[in-house]
């Protein structure tokens, strides 16, 4: 469809502050692709230009219609959905303010897990509390409290106390223990992604700068559905340039319930901004005239805006009926003639009556909605309700999703505490709340399968066996991004420890043929330098594998080092090697209290003589210098750990047996077949044969889905993470 004259001035308009008013049907998609492909001709950096969305849908159709236009130059522009791109953020920052790489985005229903087994906890412990709170309300209470702490000046070392100063007295211990939960488990909620992206950009004047620097153009689609929170993010995003388009229909909302107000992000966009040029779609291309007339009836009696008017040549359309039934199952079964009626139309007139997929019933309410689904089921309608549309929560496929949750994240309590319920394995409460009880010692659910436990008693034996009387290499990697499949290392530092005592170290540049580009600015190594100083990778990494030969490896933040090392060996067809490591952060987390455990805050806390410079030579003697001060803290309370571990380690093993047959296959399976594997092995196949056949179609269909993400370019490894 061509531009009109409006929308064109729109996609002309390239530099500064600018507010798109557009109703649905009035090519505000189309305006805002064209507006991103118009900035590509004119010579913008796709990298440079980021487009944020509300759903991951709009996201894609955003990116394809933008690629349709300017073909692979648009292949690297950001398109990100709001909670998507804080993630990357955390991610790329993740070193800086303490972060487990690795770490896991719980939804709301894992969430409501994490509440519901801390809930149980503390009935057990404290039977004398009378007060329970509803799960769902309270998880929607710490949500909102989040997001209202958002607008206060935060930093990352002070995130717990800024919202726990505005929880209510009486909830501050669950709040406490459930944002203490999920940093055990290595684990943000969505509130957390919006909340801790806020205070990096606030508490961190370098990270704030850089990202600010690292986009041109801003623009976001559907602003009347954002929370202030988010505005503020994305208003430090486009302080420097000044060009940030804010796009949507600012007459509807849909999500003040949790707290969207385009009022109040239209004066803090103006007052932020200054002088902001205003575009309004007022031509509507989709609608037929008639339901115009009835939706500009409505808007007329709220709106300060134009109702939109059709198109030329727009169809006049069928009137607007209304019915009024005399009970609600009478008007269900009306709902069900008039879609049976359209059917039969159709059919009629185009000789194929009109598909189920094609129609939808809008209730007001879930409870309306469910009411209709049974009396649909009754009269033999074909339908799914928006619950059992959403394929990702569904029982069966979060079943499934939870093994590789937790073999990408091992600390991921609720995928595990899933697995343990289907099929039944003799694992019951009494024996994961016995467990529990040994939390003040360092020990957490998920050691009961790790192999340290199995072989040395204790999740941390292996380590303090190494670290005493054996070897530890403890290294680092600076590399050219944060996609292991992708992305290269182009420095690699090690230290080999004996007994505790620096031996041996190793240092060594390897040439990249991916090029450097952002990573620059946090290692400071050049493409020139590289391609005069780099070695090539699979000599280096050879050598270091001869080097780290027979030793536990550490690190800190040490997952994604770990996982740099299998990608670029996998790509230079290098032997494969099942390394076994250890994370300092980790160590800290279990030892020590607090809310910082970035590498530059612990060196400050225990007064190290090294500093971490992300550098990989610097950041490996400060971690050597750290592992003194937690080693003595770890052993402390070994021997609690090892007596709680003895007891029940046993009960875990046939689990911890079949997730190492799974995690062996990792590298080699494509995350299709993978996932077949998963079921197979794990009992869930022969778990819902038996009991519910009619979720084996859906298990099918996750397959399917695998096969269609399966990303040919990455190793199996990566190609599961990134599904």
């Amino acid at each position: 469809m061509p531009l009109d004259d409006i929308q064109r001035s729109f996609v002309e308009y390239q530099q500064g502050a600018a507010l798109l008013h557009a109703p649905v049907g009035t090519g505000k998609t189309l305006s805002l692709a064209e507006r991103a492909a118009e900035a590509l001709r004119r010579g913008v950096p796709a990298n440079r230009i980021l487009c944020v969305t509300f759903t991951n849908r709009a996201a894609e159709e955003l990116r394809q219609r933008v690629a349709a236009r300017c073909g692979d130059a648009a292949r690297d522009m950001v398109v990100r959905t709001f909670h998507s791109l804080c993630a990357w953020m955390l991610r790329s920052e993740s070193r800086r303010i303490g972060l487990p790489f690795d770490f896991a985005i719980y939804d709301d229903q894992d969430g409501q897990e994490v509440l519901t087994a801390l809930l149980r906890r503390r009935s057990r412990s404290r039977p004398d509390v009378g007060f329970v709170p509803d799960v769902r309300a309270l998880y929607h209470y710490i949500e909102a409290t989040k997001m209202a702490a958002c607008l206060d000046q935060l930093s990352p070392d002070a995130l717990p106390a800024a919202v726990l100063r505005r929880v209510d007295a009486h909830l501050r211990d669950l709040v406490e223990g459930y944002m203490k939960e999920l940093a055990t488990q290595h684990a943000l909620d969505f509130a957390d992604l919006i909340l801790y992206t806020r205070a990096m950009l606030d508490g961190l004047p370098a990270v704030r700068t850089y990202w600010q620097e690292r986009f041109q153009l801003v623009q976001v689609d559907e602003m009347q559905d954002t929370h202030p929170a988010e505005y503020l993010i994305l208003r430090e995003l486009a302080l420097r340039t000044g060009n940030l388009v804010l796009a949507g229909d600012f007459d509807q909302t849909i999500y003040e319930w949790r707290g969207s107000s385009p009022s109040q992000i239209l004066a803090a966009f103006e007052r932020d901004f200054g002088t902001v040029r205003k575009f309004e779609f007022t031509v509507n291309y989709r609608t037929t005239r008639t339901l115009l007339q009835a939706t500009a009836a409505v808007a007329r009696r709220f709106s300060n805006h134009t109702p939109p008017v059709p198109r030329s040549g727009a169809r006049l359309g069928e009137p607007v009926g209304i019915h009024i039934a005399l009970d609600e199952t009478q008007e269900a079964e009306w709902i069900g003639d008039c879609i049976e009626r359209l059917r039969r139309e159709t059919r009629q007139k185009f000789g194929v009556p009109l598909p189920y997929h094609r129609i939808a019933v809008l209730t007001r309410t879930n409870q309306r909605a469910s009411f209709i689904s049974d009396v649909f089921k009754a009269h033999r309608v074909p339908h799914v309700t928006v619950e059992t549309y959403e394929f990702f929560r569904r029982q069966e496929i979060k079943d499934v999703l939870a093994y590789l949750r937790l073999l990408r994240n091992p600390a991921d309590g609720v995928a595990f505490r899933r697995i343990l319920l289907r099929p039944a394995r003799g694992i019951g409460e009494g024996t994961i709340e016995a467990i529990q009880s040994a939390r003040a010692w360092g020990l957490r659910l998920v050691d009961m399968i790790a192999p340290s436990t199995r072989d040395f008693g204790e999740p941390f034996g292996e380590f303090l066996e190494a670290y005493r009387h054996g070897t530890v290499t403890v290294f680092d990697t600076e590399t050219t991004g944060l996609v292991p499949g992708r992305d290269e290392i182009v420095e690699l530092a090690a230290c080999r420890l004996e007994r505790g005592r620096p031996v041996a170290t190793f240092h060594r540049y390897l040439r990249n043929t991916v090029p450097v580009g952002e990573s620059e600015r946090v290692h400071r190594l050049s493409d020139q330098f590289l391609s005069e100083h780099g070695e090539n990778p699979a000599q280096v990494l050879e050598d270091f594998a001869s080097f780290a030969q027979g030793s536990l490896l550490a690190g800190h933040n040490v997952a994604f080092d770990v996982r740099m090392l299998q990608a670029s060996c996998a790509r230079q067809g290098l032997e494969r090697h099942t390394w076994r490591w250890v994370d300092t952060l980790e160590l800290a987390r279990r030892v020590l209290d607090g809310d910082d455990f970035s590498l530059s805050a612990l060196a400050q806390r225990f007064g190290l003589a090294n500093r971490p410079s992300h550098r990989a030579k610097d950041d490996v003697a400060t971690t050597i210098e750290l592992l003194e001060h937690l080693t003595p803290l770890v052993e402390r309370d070994a021997a609690q750990r090892r007596k709680t571990a003895a007891r029940y380690v046993d009960l875990f093993k046939p689990l911890a047996e079949e997730l190492d047959s799974l995690s062996t296959l990792v590298d080699t399976l494509r995350p299709p077949a993978l996932i077949q594997e998963v079921l197979r092995r794990s009992g869930l196949e022969d778990y819902y044969k038996e009991r519910e056949p009619r979720r084996l179609d859906n298990l099918a269909e996750l397959v399917h889905i695998a096969h269609l993400k399966d990303d040919p370019d990455l190793d199996p490894r990566s190609a599961m993470e990134a599904f």
